[in-house]
């Protein structure tokens, strides 16, 4: 017969020791983290609230953007202006499975509509689904574009008309390295990079290219009164 053995006691002490290591750990980096962002907003000219923000007004017919599409927190919510537009910048913690994505967003907003659209660095999936959906949206006319990127959207013309040739040409030239993932829904366009979090110190770089996409973007001859 057979008798279970059971974990030493040691075995279990390391791993509820090592648990709470880690649990302490991400409380401390939290609160460092949201006390450098409050130091830092003003001097970016941001006004920090924290968490006392419910998230963007969105169009309801297209539910296209990761915070349509997901139920997640926001935290270390900043408010202001940049490249002329009102901004958002903030941190968005989500499910995926058994696990947790966190990526610091930011969001600007512009008084004409956009196109719902994902704009993301194309994959071998995205490669994969479009051979079978044929959803992603390619320019013959810049075929460096289409190779680059994977750009969904369920309004197309519309889409089509946003990306003018000038506005593709601008894409081409953002740094692949990058991987910056732009979702337009409404008066609002989010730029991210999947799974990142911007450390204080790279948030200034990271709002003036942001700011500089989005301003790119709403400055399109294909955007219905896109003069600011």
């Amino acid at each position: 017969m057979h008798h279970a053995t059971n974990s030493p006691p040691w075995v279990i002490i390391f791993f509820v020791v090592l648990t709470v290591v880690i649990v302490v750990w991400a409380i401390l980096s939290a609160r460092k983290r949201t006390q450098e962002l409050t130091q830092l907003a003003p001097q970016l000219g941001f006004t920090f609230m924290g968490k006392a923000w419910a998230g963007p007004s969105f169009d309801s017919q297209h539910k296209s953007s990761l915070l349509q599409c997901t139920r997640g927190r926001f935290s270390n919510v900043m408010v202001g202006f940049a490249a002329d537009l009102p901004a958002i910048v903030f941190d968005y913690t989500y499910s995926a499975g058994k696990s947790s994505v966190s990526q610091t967003i930011a969001c600007f907003s512009h008084r004409a509509h956009l196109p719902p659209f994902i704009l993301k660095p194309e994959s071998l999936f995205d490669r994969l689904g479009d051979a079978f959906l044929h959803n992603d949206i390619d320019f013959d006319s810049n075929p460096v574009f289409s190779e680059r990127y994977a750009l969904k959207s369920p309004d197309e013309q519309a889409t089509r008309r946003l990306f003018t040739p000038s506005l593709l040409t601008s894409m081409e030239h953002l740094p692949s390295a990058m991987g910056w993932i732009i979702e337009a829904n409404g008066t609002n366009l989010f730029l991210y990079r999947q799974g990142r979090i911007v450390s204080a110190a790279d948030l200034p770089t990271f709002l003036q290219q942001a700011s500089t996409i989005a301003r790119t973007i709403f400055s399109s001859d294909g955007l219905k009164n896109p003069a600011f």
